[in-house]
């Protein structure tokens, strides 16, 4: 993962915030000065900051990469409909997560954290995709 690519996700999770800022700026300030009434006000949350590291290199059971596990297990959790411990640790919970991304993602489902792998969750997660597994 490049500078370029952890300035974009800072810069998406900032422009979320400025608009929830803005949105709560707008529904306080009261009728008299609001604008023409719309339906409601959604704003996205960010999704989830993990910044544990910037490498990626192939992870599987056993693996002893614990801060780069840290970081797939926390991309899982922003992309699964799934919460994986964020612990170091690749045991089955991690395996089975990354299985179900890797079938969201079409890539072959081989619970190995891969280049493909690597390169599908960084994807979906700097774009808030959500896989519903």
């Amino acid at each position: 993962m490049t500078g370029k690519t952890l300035s974009a996700r800072a810069g998406i999770a900032g422009a979320s915030a400025a608009l929830a800022v803005i949105g709560a700026v707008a529904l306080s300030a009261g009728p008299a000065a609001a604008a023409p009434a719309r339906a409601t006000l959604a704003v996205t949350p960010a999704h989830f900051t993990c910044t544990y590291t910037t490498d990626e290199p192939q992870l599987s059971v056993g693996s002893s990469q614990h801060t780069a596990i840290k970081q797939a297990q926390c991309q899982l959790n922003s992309v699964l409909d799934r919460r994986v411990t964020v612990d170091g640790i690749f045991g089955s919970g991690t395996k089975s997560a990354t299985i179900a991304f890797q079938q969201c993602a079409g890539l072959s489902a081989d619970g190995i954290i891969g280049p493909n792998t690597w390169s599908a969750l960084d994807n979906w997660w700097l774009n808030d995709i959500d896989c519903h597994k």
